[in-house]
């Protein structure tokens, strides 16, 4: 299989990401012939969602999904929701960035940081949706 249909599965989290690393290098750039290829649309970042709320993904591989979506040149967000995308990307992201502080006394971050819940995914996928920024 090679590697662009296994970046495409990445995105829609139908492989892990340790499924992913036996066929890239997950902690480099992309090459340049391919930066930029894979397109992120709404209907992909839902159907991301949907697998969370089903229970076929944990929160901890929606937040390695999101920092990998976020930080690699593999992807990009369709251009007429990019702003929206990307404000629930980051969200999703958040919980691996400030992972050693989720579950200590943080004051105001833990407010911030919270747990992806069911509820939560569903403002996400409302906000996708009608195309709003979180």
């Amino acid at each position: 299989m090679d590697s662009l249909h296994m970046i495409k599965q990445y995105r829609d989290l139908s492989i892990s990401m340790e499924e992913l690393s036996n066929v890239i290098d997950v902690n480099s750039f992309a090459p340049p012939e391919y930066s930029y290829s894979i397109i992120i649309c709404n209907e992909h970042a839902t159907s991301v969602l949907e697998k969370y709320k089903q229970n076929e993904v944990t929160e901890l591989d929606i937040a390695r999904w999101a920092k990998f979506i976020m930080l690699s040149e593999w992807y990009d967000y369709c251009e007429e929701s990019y702003e929206t995308i990307a404000s629930v990307v980051a969200n999703l992201e958040a919980p691996l960035l400030w992972g050693n502080y989720a579950d200590g006394d943080c004051g105001e971050l833990n407010e911030f940081m919270g747990k992806l819940s069911p509820e939560k995914a569903d403002s996400y996928i409302n906000a996708l949706k009608n195309n709003t920024e979180i």
